[in-house]
């Protein structure tokens, strides 16, 4: 049995997957990883004490990591690519990469200056992850932009 014959219109398909360019396979490695991230510790209070990415300013790279995969999930499995926003997908997707990357750099920085404790590696991990998504989304923008007119030839 395959997917691609008995999928329905609100399944995903693997045709479907098949579309993905190489900025939306970037950006769902990018969305992956964050979401990793989020779960691992990204605050230790050097007493036994952790923290992970759903407390402070973790909370800035949760949303914009829930954005960028529901907007994900809405154009892989939607039969016409669901609804269209005010802005274009790479545009959308350079935009949750740069929150989650904003959460990130905002929680190191707020909680790396405390006398007990210190940040983790979960943190540097999100980095990495919302930074990813961020080159998918600039690398999708790369794929969408039409081609100019050649150089040379005669005039």
């Amino acid at each position: 049995m395959r997917i691609a014959q008995y999928g329905t219109a609100r399944g995903m398909r693997q045709d479907n997957l098949r579309r993905l360019t190489l900025g939306d396979r970037i950006v769902v490695g990018g969305t992956l990883v964050t979401l990793v991230a989020m779960l691992l510790p990204w605050w230790d209070s050097g007493l036994g004490v952790t923290a992970n990415g759903f407390h402070d300013w973790g909370w800035l790279t949760l949303l914009a990591l829930a954005g960028v995969a529901m907007l994900l999930v809405v154009r892989i499995t939607a039969a016409d690519g669901g609804p269209r926003l005010s802005v274009d997908d790479d545009v959308a997707y350079l935009i949750g990469g740069a929150a989650e990357v904003l959460g990130s750099v905002i929680f190191w920085v707020g909680n790396n200056g405390r006398l007990v404790g210190g940040v983790r590696f979960g943190v540097f991990v999100a980095l990495v992850g919302g930074m990813v998504t961020v080159i998918g989304g600039w690398v999708k923008r790369m794929e969408m932009r039409p081609l100019g007119p050649s150089h040379g030839g005669d005039r």
